[in-house]
């Protein structure tokens, strides 16, 4: 007996989240590693590491528009899925620097719009036939979980093996995107500059500018944490106690957002967040051991759990369903790439200036920045949270 399409629906969405993102547990921790055993410096790495940033400004605005333009977001997203995997597969030959940023390049060019075409699918599914996006987008979370721990038990070196696991997922990736399913009624074609005239509004500039700090100020987390840990004498497996212990309090917040959250507007989701984070950063600039940093991982379920359910919930009551992919690639180039490549490029060089401490004091202050930005939203014509739970 087939299952109901509003069954066979969610499980097309979550499977994808699952998929990508456990590609993105084997890459995203795993990629610095093998990049320097290719004999690169750490500048060279870095260099590297900031191409999925830089991209992000420039790719998913295009990928969203094109969406939104034709209707069939669930066919570019086959489009996008097929050139990661041809571009990723470049991995296996290059070796080179030059060779390393033509790769990285051009995946990053597709890969940077799979979030916001997912994003806005599964929106348009919740809108359609009810359900969670939290839970939906839950499924990701746990397959970065799944991927990171058992590739770093499987495997005992970074060798080709961290190029041919993720190609072996985004292989996988590429024919389930034929089981997600387009807008039954596509809206008028958009302006090609549509997306950017989002910016008019201006509660969409308050969230953008708060966004894009709020990410720089987890720069100091995502970058230097490992460095900052073993600067205290503490060991090797703090990092990881620390990351695994966020990574399950991410999937627990988004777990029960609709219970917990759904009475509050978003943008007082936001703030909640941003103020948590400040408290995390601001614990981490005041402490050297090993069982506070612990203490304070659960913190990330806020920090970007909440955070990011709560930003699609923004976006979605604030921009027109025919623009639905643009704005979730508008947020993602001005989070995500302003922010990340910021963050990326400055929390290096704060940290050898400042040291790790003050590095994590300035991000507290930056949140608190941001959360000041994010209230000065007005409320949305009906004050109430978009239907991250619909019926």
């Amino acid at each position: 007996m087939p299952a109901p399409p509003q069954a066979a629906g969610r499980v097309s969405l979550a499977g994808f989240y699952f998929l990508y993102y456990a590609t993105v547990g084997i890459v995203l921790p795993f990629l610095p590693a093998y990049l320097k055993s290719l004999s690169l410096s750490a500048t060279q790495v870095g260099l590297l590491l900031s191409i999925s940033p830089f991209l992000s400004l420039l790719a998913p605005p295009l990928w969203g528009h094109l969406a939104d333009r034709t209707g069939r977001a669930a066919r570019v997203l086959t489009g996008l899925t097929l050139g990661a995997v041809l571009a990723f597969s470049l991995l296996l030959l290059a070796r080179s620097f030059p060779a390393l940023v033509a790769s990285l390049a051009v995946y990053a060019v597709f890969s940077t719009g799979f979030t916001p075409l997912i994003d806005s699918l599964a929106m348009h599914h919740v809108a359609r036939a009810g359900g969670s996006y939290a839970h939906l987008r839950l499924f990701g979370s746990l397959g970065f979980i799944a991927s990171s721990v058992v590739f770093g038990l499987l495997v005992p070196r970074v060798d080709e093996r961290l190029v041919l696991a993720p190609l072996g997922l985004l292989a996988l990736l590429a024919p389930w995107t034929l089981t997600l399913r387009d807008n039954d009624t596509p809206g008028p074609r958009p302006h090609p500059l549509a997306g950017l005239r989002l910016l008019r509004h201006p509660d969409i500039r308050w969230l953008l500018a708060a966004t894009g700090l709020h990410w720089l100020a987890c720069a100091p987390y995502h970058g230097s944490l490992s460095i900052h840990v073993m600067a205290l004498g503490l060991s090797p497996a703090v990092v990881g106690l620390t990351a695994g212990a966020g990574v399950v309090a991410e999937v627990v917040v988004m777990f029960l957002y609709p219970r917990l959250a759904g009475g509050f507007a978003p943008r007082h989701v936001l703030g909640f967040a941003f103020a948590a984070s400040a408290l995390r950063w601001g614990g981490m600039a005041l402490t050297s051991s090993a069982g506070v940093l612990l203490a304070l991982a659960p913190l990330h379920g806020l920090t970007f759990g909440a955070f990011y359910v709560a930003c699609v919930a923004f976006l979605a009551r604030r921009v027109p369903p025919e623009l639905r992919a643009s704005g979730q690639a508008l947020f993602a180039a001005v989070t995500f790439g302003v922010g990340g490549l910021l963050g990326y490029a400055t929390s290096g060089a704060v940290y050898d200036w400042l040291g790790g401490h003050r590095l994590f004091a300035v991000a507290a202050v930056l949140e608190l920045v941001a959360a000041a930005l994010v209230l000065q939203a007005s409320p949305p014509p009906e004050e109430e949270p978009l239907p991250m739970e619909a019926s």
